[in-house]
């Protein structure tokens, strides 16, 4: 899928809608970051190994290991860069390149990043009690990044 695609996809009024409220609910809690961490190493054990320059990575260390506890809260504030432009389709074009950057980079492309669907599903379903239609607005959200990731 192209980059003009998914965002098209991910910005359609329904999908901002339902993605900001699950945001509302849960945005100020930034331990969901650590979170979403420890469920991804949960639940894609292969990704573990894009982290072994942090240290510890298994699940139950990650609350302990500043370096992996770090990563999760700035996965947390890049998420709510991208639920914050979303309404400007360009800017959150911007806005998940420059994230891109750093993930390219390291070999961290669409497939591998694509593993954060399940643990974020999880998220939504344990935090707020999301039904589908929210997971499936988020995943086209994470699908952007995922395009733009392609691109490489």
């Amino acid at each position: 899928m192209s980059v003009a695609k998914a965002i098209e996809d991910a910005t359609q009024p329904g999908n901002r809608n339902l993605i900001r409220e699950s945001w509302n609910m849960m945005a100020a809690d930034r331990k969901n970051g650590v979170e979403l961490m420890r469920l991804l190493f949960e639940m894609a054990p292969e990704s573990k190994k894009e982290f072994t320059r942090l240290g510890d990575i298994s699940p139950a260390n990650i609350p302990y290991n500043r370096k992996l506890n770090g990563h999760g809260i700035t996965l947390w504030y890049a998420l709510m860069s991208f639920v914050d432009h979303l309404d400007s389709p360009n800017d959150l074009e911007d806005v998940c390149r420059k994230f891109a950057v750093n993930h390219v980079a390291r070999n961290v492309l669409d497939d591998k990043f694509a593993w954060i669907k399940k643990p974020l599903e999880a998220l939504l379903k344990n935090k707020c009690n999301c039904k589908q239609d929210v997971v499936n607005a988020w995943c086209k959200l994470i699908d952007v990044i995922c395009a733009v990731l392609r691109e490489g």
